[in-house]
């Protein structure tokens, strides 16, 4: 049979199985696709990275688990045998509407039994988990978890009501006839299905459409509870500017600095921490003047440079204190500053001098740190005993500059972390290893640990890192970027680039 011919035949056969198969609708096709479905989690993100997630996907109880712990949101459809058919296809129908580029969702099934007891729908919401029994609206009853809008109160009295409750909640006050208003609700309705709310530990946030006392202008109000309430009236489209807001507003004028808040009050946006540090309970006069403090530097200055004012004992947090070379046999009560320098690994940090605090002395070591006035402190472990032209040398706080910066040798430098140490042990190999052969007529090896040593020239901003300190330019340390393992070869070829051939290390001898 000729090649044409054979051509020909094959294209008849598909063209007569096709003729064959019975004609679907859409719809059942992709009921089919809902059913055929079965989700295998190889521990690999490939569902989340190629956004295969907009279909019904049979799980089992690890596939479940994995993805709760995926997605923001699963909508998880328990069913009986007699009714998956049904219930699939009414999933289906919701699964059309669902907006994926905007709801981190995905729909599962299971039959009753495998992973839940009882049948119904289950949906897990960040932290929260719903339970649906009545299917009865149910697009509502699943967009309302996964994708909430801002509810709008009728009435002041509904307003008034909302407040009452003693916690973090907020509200959006805008004009009916304001010209964004429709993109005001959208960006923060996308704060709210992001869980940005949750993570600024904001309770709620509701809309109404009046004057709310007096105020005519698109407003945001916070209420801390007790009463006292926040506002935020600049434009409500800059919703980092927004959550800056919530999350500086939901801590307190003065806080205890504790588990709940620590991460807020140095990772958050305020990158100026004042810290009161006692023992025992904190003397009321001392806190007055305290909370008079931080009360005058909101008033007068939270526009341009925020302060958040702490106060906690060494037990609450010895962390806090080590970094100032603080311990429980420390005077108290001790007043300090901490900044955050996203540019470097360490905190910027300052300590009052003052033998007496009161309302006068903790201004005016605000105001000198304002006007930087202030001398910074740095940490240092105790100068270690060394000996000339050992191998490999400790560099400490007090000694970096003589032992690093002043001298003109070549120093390759790794800047590590005692508190994760296993972190760094494939470098201390490199570098052991290294030392073997290295010319130390021409290269210095040392390595500094920054947890608990600090220097003004130091400026990396992670660690490890791998730095070499040229003889002719110690302003421009240069950094071993590794290409996948540290291999010695490649720290050899790296030093040959910036020092010479073969200079930083000895030459292997060779059989003639």
């Amino acid at each position: 049979m000729k090649a044409q011919h054979l051509m020909l035949v094959c294209l008849l056969i598909m063209f007569a199985s096709a003729q064959l198969a019975p004609i679907k609708t859409e719809e059942e096709i992709k009921i089919d696709l809902s059913l055929e479905e079965k989700l295998e989690i190889k521990g690999s993100n490939d569902i989340k990275q190629n956004q295969i997630f907009n279909k019904l996907y049979e799980v089992d109880k690890e596939a479940y688990d994995y993805l709760k712990k995926s997605f923001k949101n699963v909508v998880h459809l328990v069913f009986e045998q007699n009714e998956e058919e049904s219930q699939v296809k009414l999933l289906n129908s919701i699964i059309e509407n669902v907006n994926f580029t905007k709801i981190d969702v995905i729909f599962v099934k299971s039959p009753i039994g495998l992973i839940e007891l009882n049948k119904g729908i289950i949906v897990k919401n960040f932290d929260k988990t719903f339970r649906i029994h009545n299917f009865e609206n149910l697009q509502s009853q699943i967009f309302d978890i996964i994708n909430p809008k801002i509810e709008f109160l009728q009435t002041e009295d509904d307003v008034n009501k909302y407040f009452s409750q003693n916690q973090l909640n907020s509200l959006v006050l805008l004009p009916d006839n304001y010209t964004f208003r429709d993109q005001i609700i959208e960006d923060l309705e996308t704060l709210i299905r992001n869980g940005d709310l949750k993570e600024a530990r904001i309770d709620g946030l509701k809309g109404y459409n009046s004057n709310y006392k007096n105020f005519t202008a698109p407003t945001l109000i916070l209420h801390k509870g007790n009463n006292k309430f926040e506002q935020y009236e600049y434009n409500l489209t800059y919703t980092d500017q927004i959550l800056d807001f919530f999350y500086l507003e939901s801590l307190d004028l003065v806080n205890r600095l504790d588990e709940d808040n620590y991460a807020r009050v140095f990772g958050g946006p305020v990158q100026t921490q004042v810290h009161l540090l006692i023992k025992g309970i904190l003397r009321q006069d001392l806190f007055n003047a305290y909370y008079w403090v931080a009360q005058n530097n909101k008033i007068n200055d939270l526009k341009y440079h925020r302060l958040i004012f702490t106060y906690s004992t060494f037990d609450e947090n010895p962390n806090l204190w080590s970094l100032f070379d603080f311990d429980q046999s420390t005077k108290t009560p001790q007043l300090v500053i901490t900044e955050t320098n996203f540019r470097k690994y360490q905190l910027q940090k300052y300590i009052c001098q003052s033998e007496t605090l009161n309302q006068e002395t903790i201004q005016q070591f605000i105001d000198d740190f304002r006007n930087k006035n202030l001398t910074e402190f740095y940490k240092s472990e105790p100068i270690p005993e060394q000996i000339e032209n050992q191998d490999i040398y400790k560099i400490v706080g007090s000694t970096f500059s003589q032992e690093v910066l002043n001298k003109g040798k070549n120093v390759l430098l790794l800047f590590w972390d005692s508190k994760n140490k296993e972190l760094f042990d494939d470098y201390f190999k490199l570098l052991n290893e290294f030392s073997l052969i290295q010319n130390k007529e021409k290269i210095k090896i040392g390595h500094i640990d920054l947890a608990n040593n600090e220097h003004p020239k130091i400026t990396v901003d992670s660690v490890p890192k791998l730095m070499l300190y040229l003889a002719a330019d110690k302003k421009a340390p240069k950094e071993y970027l590794k290409s996948s393992n540290l291999v010695i070869q490649e720290l050899k070829a790296w030093l040959d680039y910036y020092i010479g051939d073969g200079i930083a290390y000895k030459q292997e001898k060779t059989d003639l």
